[in-house]
């Protein structure tokens, strides 16, 4: 009988993870974050199962894979935790920005009891707020980078060419697009019964053709980029360390309690998730950026059709809502015919199940401090009719 090597009795739980729909590059990078013993954020662990620790009166102590997770995982909670609560400072200083120097109405944010109307937010005022959007991403996207060390190549997964995927993954957004954005219309139908408004679109309320311009590039291009850059780049990529269904639940949670109203976030969390989805399945961000960007510039460009017509508006956006719908029913045919493609991904990678990663989120200080303060940030900005 062979005798076993000294590395056979070892096992590095790190090396045991490869990443779905990824290149060798990235799971290389992956691996060699995650064997940095200093990062508190990286979770690995290597046990020889020969060794064991004895403590007197207690016997054998067993130090598992689920332990070293565990703790890391309530790292990297308090990293997201803090970070987002940065990111709700800035939010908070432009909203005083708004209740001061433009009445308390939100220059970037269509109500829906505006859909049909633009007023006229002073356009300094639009370009201070959008100043301190910038650097609200921008900060989040820095310490969390830096903090982490989280590599390039990991942060921004190229995957493989996209070529048809591309397409599908743009009709399918379009489709979750158009319904969730139904749903959140007949629900802020249901908050104008109790005298509650809600936001339908971001985009600046200004009726000046530049305005309109600026508005759309910054909502329908910049901020996306952005967007996806933290979200469904450093978040999502470095909670995969604790399997894809947890991550894709993180980084969706966290991008859609970022709006701070009550329709507007399902409709971002729903549309999140499904991004994220994509991202994995396609192992690219370029997937993310896209699909985001195309269901942002579709919105905005119906709504602002029915702000200058509302008849052709409104028969505009019932004729896209009907092709998008038929479009989708034949792209997901055809995406699941040649790639026998579906919205699960795959479960594995973890030492922890998935209820224990939730029950560790939602004890984790930091977090309920960013979940309390999102509440609170929500009920205050509220606006009534």
């Amino acid at each position: 009988m062979a005798k076993k090597k000294d590395k056979d009795f070892v096992r590095n739980v790190a090396q045991e993870r490869t990443y779905q729909n990824q290149d060798k590059a990235y799971d290389e990078a992956y691996f060699k974050w995650r064997a940095d013993d200093k990062n508190q954020y990286s979770f690995n662990y290597v046990q020889d199962t020969r060794e064991h620790s004895y403590m007197a009166g207690k016997g054998f102590i067993k130090h598992g894979a689920d332990a070293a997770e565990q703790e890391t995982l309530h790292n990297c909670l308090r990293l997201l935790g803090t970070v987002m609560l940065v990111m709700l400072v800035f939010d908070v200083a432009k909203y005083l920005i708004s209740v001061f120097f433009n009445d308390g109405r939100v220059c970037n944010a269509i109500y829906y009891s505006e859909r049909n109307t633009l007023g006229e937010s002073p356009m300094p005022v639009c370009f201070i707020t959008m100043g301190v959007d910038l650097m609200k991403y921008l900060t989040a996207i820095f310490i969390y980078k830096v903090r982490t060390k989280l590599p390039s190549v990991v942060a921004l997964p190229s995957g493989k060419p996209m070529g048809s995927f591309g397409f599908y993954a743009t009709v399918l957004m379009m489709m979750i697009s158009v319904v969730c954005r139904i749903s959140s219309s007949i629900l802020s139908i249901i908050l104008g019964h109790i005298h509650v408004d809600s936001i339908q679109v971001y985009m600046f309320n200004n009726a000046g053709f530049p305005a309109i311009v600026v508005s759309l590039l910054y909502n329908c291009i910049v901020l996306p980029v952005l967007c996806e850059l933290f979200f469904r780049g450093l978040v999502l990529q470095s909670f995969r360390q604790f399997g894809d269904s947890f991550a894709v639940v993180v980084s969706s949670l966290a991008c859609g309690l970022c709006f701070y109203d009550i329709s507007y976030m399902g409709y971002a969390i729903c549309c999140s998730a499904v991004i994220s989805v994509f991202t994995i399945r396609s192992g690219s961000i370029r997937t993310a950026v896209l699909m985001h960007t195309i269901s942002s510039s579709l919105n905005y460009v119906l709504l602002l059709t029915g702000i200058l017509s509302e008849p052709m508006g409104d028969i505009m956006t019932i004729a896209v809502y009907m092709l998008i719908c038929a479009a989708s029913i034949i792209t997901y045919s055809r995406l699941n015919n040649l790639h026998g493609w579906s919205f699960n991904i795959r479960q594995s990678g973890s030492e922890l199940s998935f209820m224990k990663k939730i029950q560790l989120m939602l004890s984790s200080n930091t977090v309920a401090m960013w979940f309390i303060s999102t509440l609170i940030m929500t009920v205050v900005t509220l606006r009534f009719l």
